[in-house]
């Protein structure tokens, strides 16, 4: 690929494909169904060739492509601030400059790029409108007010959508007992909204200093099984400090004070509390951002629930959650991450009191773009989980002599597909197993669904 093929060689030659090509190349390696290693090794032999004839620009160019697709954004940046050292006179190499540093938020610069592609008098419509629209955004994220939000809606299909139990034949008082069918595990459809927003306003202070309120809801329909028919909401408000302990490093420090509602289907029945909770607390979160592609999180939360239905009222009490995690670059199109958790609710009824552990694994994938309608690569994940569940004391209801023990499997698998810039499809499988020493709560669910996300 030369430089006039991509359209980069002149003003005269500006072309949307060149801009597309190489904004694509920040998440998609040049060609799908290169490996890692291919990848690599053409950006070596690149390099090399680049600085034998440093006044090519087609070799440049060509080293600035694959070193965005191996992820050396600043390698990319060298190479095409070379560019117009030996042609200044090439505003899509502004272009992909003002994108690049905007990637790795060095907003200033990016704007000194992207505002001499809007004073360039030969530059095509729609590539000015993609320099404003990064203009416009980078206003955004540096005002001291900002707002964002994620919403996502869809459908689900599920084959155990209330949770219960695998077989008719349960523990009631100690002895055996027969459940009817319409308690054991039903399958059905519901439709969800799910809802983040936030608020941030930035005090431009070194180091960052930050207040923001994060607000939260889900709510979620079933065709049949009302009884699990859910609404939750969320609010968490509280300060943010950012430190740079290392050149290329940060670290976010965010202790924050929280209040939740949530309310489910009436319907009691066994192995599933009804009714509506509130609660109150708060939490600590850390996020150690050591590379582009590693990261340490850690955290935890306190939340004192209390139920309106008196007959649940054993049910209220504190629950606290501890979690560690490790983000980490597997290659440059592929990233993992390991998490572990705690969970204990202390209830005041002790039978419903427990400590639940686990750990769980996911892997990201970028795929490419294969098909030209998406204007972004398409991302797939997938996910499994391990957790073990003990009880504090015996529920005498279902049996006296045995204390509740649950060992479950969780996993999915995720595809994102990118419609536009700010609205995705998302299709999402999965399976959970839960295994009980008690037969009221041993079962399993298989789900899928398909979402619409929107990004503002």
């Amino acid at each position: 690929m030369t430089i006039k093929e991509t359209g980069l060689l002149r003003k005269n030659n500006v072309t949307v494909g060149a801009v597309l090509a190489l904004l694509l190349g920040l998440l998609a390696p040049p060609a799908m169904g290169q490996d890692e290693l291919t990848i690599q090794q053409q950006y070596d032999a690149a390099f090399l060739e680049m600085y034998q004839d440093i006044g090519d620009l087609d070799k440049t160019f060509h080293f600035a492509e694959l070193a965005i697709a191996t992820g050396d954004l600043e390698g990319a940046i060298a190479a095409l601030e070379r560019m117009l050292i030996i042609d200044p006179d090439l505003p899509q190499v502004r272009m992909q400059l003002g994108t690049l540093y905007f990637q790795l938020r060095s907003y200033a610069m990016a704007l000194t790029y992207l505002n001499a592609v809007l004073a360039h008098t030969e530059v095509p419509a729609d590539i000015k409108q993609d320099a404003q629209a990064l203009v416009t955004q980078i206003d955004a994220l540096t005002s001291p007010h900002r707002f964002s939000g994620t919403v996502v809606g869809g459908v689900r299909y599920q084959t155990n959508s209330n949770g219960g139990p695998m077989t008719n034949e349960i523990r009631l008082f100690g002895g055996s007992a027969i459940l009817d069918d319409k308690y054991t595990h039903q399958p059905d459809w519901d439709i969800s909204v799910a809802g983040q927003f936030s608020y941030i306003y930035d005090f431009e202070t070194e180091p960052s200093k930050v207040l923001e309120t994060r607000v939260s809801v889900y709510s979620s329909k079933q065709d049949e099984q009302s009884q699990v028919d859910t609404t939750l909401a969320e609010i968490q408000f509280g300060p943010t400090v950012g430190l740079t302990p290392q050149p290329g490093q940060a670290l976010d420090i965010r202790p924050y004070v929280l209040a939740n509602d949530m309310t489910l289907g009436k319907t009691f029945y066994i192995g599933l509390n009804g009714g509506t909770f509130t609660g109150l607390g708060g939490g600590l979160d850390l996020n150690y951002k050591t590379s582009t592609t590693s990261a340490w999180s850690l955290g935890g939360r306190y939340v004192e629930r209390d139920y309106d239905n008196v007959a649940e009222a054993g049910l209220e009490g504190p629950r606290t959650r501890l979690f560690a995690g490790k983000t980490f670059g597997l290659s440059s199109m592929t990233i993992g991450t390991v998490n572990l958790n705690a969970f204990n609710e202390d209830t005041d009824e002790t039978s419903s009191a427990y400590w639940e552990y686990g750990v769980q694994g996911t892997i990201q994938h970028i795929l490419g773009t294969p098909f030209s309608f998406t204007p972004q690569p398409w991302t797939a994940s997938v996910t499994i989980g391990f957790y073990d569940k003990s009880y504090d004391e015996a529920n005498p209801g279902v049996d006296a002599s045995t204390v509740r023990k649950d060992d479950t499997l969780r996993t999915s698998a995720n595809l994102v597909i990118p419609l536009n810039f700010n609205i995705s499809l998302l299709a999402t499988a999965g399976y959970t197993d839960v295994r009980s020493n008690l037969p009221n709560y041993t079962n399993e669910n298989w789900f899928s669904s398909i979402s619409m996300m929107g990004q503002f």
